[in-house]
């Protein structure tokens, strides 16, 4: 069953039937006349505002690939250099980073590196190493971040107006 436009709605569309009805009737076209061509300009491309894209790890090594997916495509984005970005690892995904676990993939550790390399920061909550019971000295590859919350560096990042990927 329609419902049938109110009385505003029909006035405005009364008005346009009008005007179409007079625009027709004397024989206006839409065209306009071709207008001077603008100057020639340079190309100059506007600044970008600053941009973060955070990559937020929580799949530990129950799902590797998702894991050394995370990495890689951290790593691709980086290339791009349109974007900062961060994988951020907290919950079971610390394990990926724990250089003593034997049950890791051995991508794992080359593929943080060559994201690192790109220019990726790999931040670790320190709670969930705490939880799971993994030293900083055993952070395998060296040179990734340890945060105090990852819940707090991802509410900062959120506030910020960085874009969220979650894993």
């Amino acid at each position: 069953m329609q419902r049938p436009f109110s009385s505003k709605t029909t006035s405005l569309l009364a008005s346009f039937a009008l005007g179409a009805a007079f625009v027709a009737a004397c024989g206006v076209s839409g065209a306009r006349p071709a207008a001077a061509a603008p100057p020639a300009a340079t190309a100059v491309a506007a600044p970008q505002p600053h941009r973060t894209l955070v990559f937020a790890l929580t799949t530990g090594l129950e799902d590797q690939q998702t894991v050394n997916m995370t990495f890689l495509q951290a790593k691709l984005a980086a290339d791009e250099k349109k974007v900062d970005v961060i994988v951020l690892v907290y919950g079971r995904a610390v394990l990926a980073l724990d250089g003593a676990v034997g049950a890791r993939s051995p991508m794992t550790p080359a593929l943080v590196r060559d994201a690192m390399a790109a220019g990726v920061r790999v931040q670790v909550c320190a709670n969930a190493m705490q939880k799971l019971g993994v030293p900083a000295d055993k952070l395998d590859p060296p040179g990734v971040q340890v945060v105090p919350t990852a819940i707090g560096a991802l509410v900062d990042y959120v506030a910020g107006g960085a874009a969220v990927i979650r894993y």
